[in-house]
């Protein structure tokens, strides 16, 4: 059986950007490292034992066609602690997209819609 396992971001701040992660999405720093090359990095998460995890490395972002997404039971709550920040929505599904700090595209999904789109 194979999962997923992570996403990986690059941000311009690490701090800045961990700090909106906590806030936003309640997610926890899970580790912290230097690479061998002098890339600060982070991994968050919700600290389950099969965890999807984000890793946020300091450097230039790249944003684009990659995206994190989130699914969630709450998706009322997040979505109006989101309202600010939301660039589009998915209506018929209650999908919507934000973006972080440095412009990185987040999906915000309710579990209906995993279900509705063939997932579990």
């Amino acid at each position: 059986m194979i999962r997923f396992c992570h996403q990986k971001l690059l941000v311009s701040d690490l701090e800045r950007a961990i700090a909106f992660y906590e806030e936003q999405f309640e997610l926890k720093v899970l580790a912290r490292m230097t690479s061998g090359g002098g890339e600060k990095m982070a991994w968050l998460g919700y600290g389950g034992a099969g965890d999807f995890f984000l890793e946020l490395g300091e450097g230039t972002p790249a944003p684009g066609g990659q995206h994190i997404a989130f699914v969630t039971d709450a998706r009322n709550e997040f979505h109006r602690r989101h309202a600010p920040w939301i660039d589009s929505e998915v209506p018929e599904l209650g999908i919507y997209f934000l973006h972080d700090c440095d412009g990185n595209a987040i999906e915000v999904m309710p579990a209906a819609a995993v279900k509705a789109l063939g997932g579990q």
